[in-house]
C-alpha cells in the first residue's frame, strides 16, 4: 500500500514558476501591509476606516500563504527535500518580516476603545479579532524587537524543530533482524500477538538511545527560547501564554485539571481490568493499546475509507459529503515510510478551501478513528469556507473538539456496522483512546510544566528528560500501569513538544474529548434538529471567545460540575466494559 496524497493541484512541484512568483506576490502583501501600518496608525485618522482597511489587506494577505503550507507538507512528506527547505526558508523570512506590522497593530489597538467604533459591519464581523489584538497589546514588544525575534527563531527554534523533525522521520528500529520505520515500530503497538508488541517497544525504546542527545538539544533550545520570550514579553509563564492563545484561562484550566486529577483513581480502573483480561497482575506500557476481545479488526484503508463515509453520514449529507471529496480528491497522505513525520495532522489551505491529511495507517481500528479525528479537523475547515480568512483560524481547544466529535461519530457507527462480537474491542478501543486524551495528556501535561520549571536553571540530560518524563507517567497513571515497564522516551517521540508557537499542545485534547461528549449527547437528545447547531458552533469558533461558545451550547467552562460529569460519563463506561469482559 503507497497511497500518497495529491499536491499537483497546489503547485506541480517545488520548480514550479508559479510557486516562485506566489512567494514574491505573498512578500509584496507583507509589504503592502506594513506600509499601510505605518501610514495609517497614528492618530489624525479615524480609527474605524483605519481598522477596516486593516482587515481588508489582512484577509487578502492570510490567502497569499499558499506557499508555505504547500512547502510544509512535501517536508511533512519527505523530511530531506532540499529544494523545499531552501524554498521554506525564503518564505519563513518573508513571514518573520510581518511581525513588525503585527506590533505596530497591537500597538494602535491598544489606544482604541473597541466600543467607541462605529457600527459597521465589517467591524462587528471581526471584534473577537480585534478584542484578542487589544489584549495581546500587553504582551507586545517594540516593531523592530518583534521582528528580530521572528527572524532569529528561524535559525533557533524552527531550525530544532526541523532537525527534531529529520531525526525521528529517519530512525530505523531493529526488530527480528530488520531495519524498521519507527512509524511502523509504533504502530505495532496494536498488533494482535502480544511478543511482536513488546519486541516492538524494546526497539523502539533501543533506538530513541541512538539520537538522545540530539532530542535533548533539540527540546532544551526550543523550550529555553520559550521561557527566554516570554520574560521579554511580561507572561508570568509559559503557560500562561499558551492559555491565552487556547482561549481560556486559568479557571477554566483548573477545573478541568482538578476534575481529572479528583477522578485518576476510578479513571485507572480501565487499565487494572485490561492487565487482567490480558493476564498481567499491573499493565506494561507497551500493552496499552493491545487489541481485546475475540473478534480481531483489520481494515485495508479501502475498508476504513468506507467505514468513515457512513460514520459521518450517519450525522448530516454534509459531513459524508465532505468526507467522499477528501477521500475521490487525494487529500490523505497514508502510507509510512523513511523521511515522512510520524503521527497525523489536518493542514486547512483556505485560499484553495482544501484541507490536506497526513497519517500513518496501519491497518487496525484505531487507525479508523485517527481518520475520523483529522477528517473531523477538516470537515471544521470546509464549514468555516464562507468566513474571512481571519474568522477561519480557531484556538487549540475548540479544534479538538470537531476532532474528537468525528471520533465519536465513528464508535457510534461502529456499534451499529460491525458485528456483536466486536462490542468488546470497541468499547475497549473508545476508552483507551479517550484515556489517553485524559490520563495521557495529563501525564503530558505535568512533564512540560515540570521541564519548563527544571529548564530555568539550564539544560537536561536525556537521563534528566526521560526521569521527568517517568514520574509524570507514575503521577497520573498511579497504579494503573507496571511502574517497571513504562516509557522514558514519550518526550521525543511527541511533535507537540517541539513548536515553539504551541506550548502545552496537551491539555486541549482533554478539553475536546470532554466538550466533544458533551455535544454528542445533545445531538442523541435533540437528534437531526442539532446538526445546524452543531455547524453553527463550528463557525463561532473563529468568531467568538471560548467561553462564549461553549454558552451557545448551555455549558459553562469555569464550572468543575461541567467537567466531573464528562469524566463521570467515562467512568460509567469503564464499568460497563467490565461488566462484558467478566461475562465474555
Amino acid at each position: 500500500m503507497d497511497i500518497r496524497w495529491r499536491l499537483e493541484n497546489i503547485y506541480k512541484d517545488c520548480g514550479d514558476r508559479q510557486l516562485a512568483e506566489d512567494i514574491e506576490k505573498y512578500s509584496e502583501g507583507i509589504k503592502k501591509l506594513d506600509t499601510y501600518a505605518r501610514e495609517k496608525f497614528s492618530s489624525q485618522y479615524k480609527p474605524t476606516e483605519v481598522i477596516k482597511g486593516y482587515i481588508k489587506l489582512l484577509n487578502e494577505t492570510i490567502l497569499l500563504e499558499k506557499p508555505g503550507l504547500y512547502l510544509g507538507l512535501v517536508l511533512a512528506a519527505d523530511s530531506e527535500n532540499a529544494e523545499a527547505q531552501k524554498l521554506m526558508d525564503r518564505f519563513s523570512d518573508i513571514s518573520a518580516s510581518a511581525a513588525c506590522r503585527e506590533a505596530l497593530f497591537d500597538e494602535y489597538m491598544k489606544g482604541i476603545s473597541l466600543g467607541e467604533l462605529s457600527d459597521d459591519d465589517i467591524i462587528k464581523e471581526h471584534m473577537h479579532f480585534l478584542a484578542t489584538a487589544k489584549r495581546d497589546g500587553a504582551y507586545t514588544l517594540d516593531p523592530k524587537a518583534e521582528e528580530i525575534i521572528a527572524k532569529m527563531k528561524i535559525t533557533g527554534s524552527e531550525s530544532f524543530k526541523r532537525l527534531w523533525e529529520n531525526l525521528t522521520s529517519h530512525l530505523m528500529c531493529k526488530l527480528d533482524g530488520e531495519e524498521i520505520p519507527l512509524s511502523s515500530v509504533r504502530g505495532l503497538a496494536r498488533s494482535p500477538k502480544p511478543e511482536t508488541r513488546r519486541k516492538a517497544y524494546i526497539s523502539e525504546l533501543n533506538a530513541y538511545k541512538k539520537i538522545d542527545s540530539a532530542g535533548a538539544a533539540c527540546l532544551n533550545s526550543i523550550k529555553g527560547e520559550v521561557i527566554k520570550e516570554c520574560e521579554m514579553r511580561g507572561y508570568d509563564s509559559p503557560l500562561g501564554q499558551s492559555l491565552l492563545c487556547a482561549g481560556i484561562d486559568r479557571d477554566i484550566l483548573n477545573a478541568m485539571l482538578s476534575a481529572i486529577d479528583e477522578s485518576l483513581p476510578q479513571l485507572n480502573k480501565f487499565y487494572r481490568i485490561k492487565a487482567k483480561y490480558l493476564g498481567y497482575e499491573k499493565l506494561p506500557f507497551y500493552e496499552l493499546f493491545a487489541p481485546v476481545g475475540k473478534n480481531e479488526l483489520t481494515f485495508s484503508f479501502d475498508e476504513a475509507k468506507d467505514f468513515v463515509i457512513k460514520a459521518f453520514g450517519g450525522f448530516s449529507e454534509k459531513m459524508e459529503s465532505f468526507a467522499k471529496k477528501a477521500f475521490k480528491n487525494g487529500w490523505i497522505d497514508v502510507s509510512p515510510r523513511a523521511g515522512k513525520v510520524g503521527g497525523a495532522f489536518c493542514e486547512n489551505i483556505p485560499s484553495m478551501g482544501e484541507s490536506r491529511i497526513l497519517m500513518n495507517f496501519g491497518e487496525s481500528f484505531d487507525d479508523i478513528i485517527t481518520l475520523s479525528h483529522e477528517l473531523g479537523h477538516g470537515y471544521h475547515n470546509e464549514v468555516l469556507k464562507g468566513q474571512s480568512a481571519i474568522n477561519s483560524d480557531y484556538p487549540m481547544t475548540l479544534a479538538e473538539t470537531a476532532s474528537t466529535f468525528g471520533e465519536n461519530l465513528a464508535y457510534k457507527a461502529a456499534e451499529k456496522i460491525l458485528p456483536k462480537e466486536a462490542l468488546i474491542t470497541i468499547r475497549e478501543n473508545r476508552l483507551s483512546e479517550e484515556l489517553q486524551s485524559i490520563v495521557d495528556i495529563y501525564s503530558r501535561f505535568l512533564f512540560e510544566d515540570s521541564f519548563f520549571e527544571k529548564r530555568k536553571d539550564g539544560s537536561l540530560s536525556p537521563k534528566e528528560i526521560c526521569s521527568l518524563m517517568i514520574e509524570a507517567q507514575k503521577k497520573a497513571y498511579r497504579d494503573g500501569l507496571d511502574e517497571s515497564c513504562l516509557h522514558p522516551y514519550m518526550w521525543l517521540c511527541k511533535p507537540h513538544y517541539y513548536d515553539a508557537g504551541f506550548n502545552y499542545y496537551n491539555y486541549p485534547y482533554a478539553f475536546g474529548d470532554l466538550f466533544a461528549r458533551s455535544l454528542s449527547a445533545l445531538y442523541e437528545e435533540r437528534g437531526a434538529a442539532f446538526i445546524n447547531e452543531y455547524d453553527r458552533l463550528l463557525i463561532a469558533a473563529g468568531s467568538s471567545s471560548v467561553r462564549e461558545t461553549g454558552l451557545m451550547a448551555g455549558i459553562d467552562f469555569g464550572d468543575k460540575a461541567f467537567w466531573k460529569k464528562g469524566v463521570e460519563e467515562i467512568l460509567k463506561d469503564i464499568d460497563e466494559l467490565d461488566a462484558l469482559m467478566q461475562n465474555q
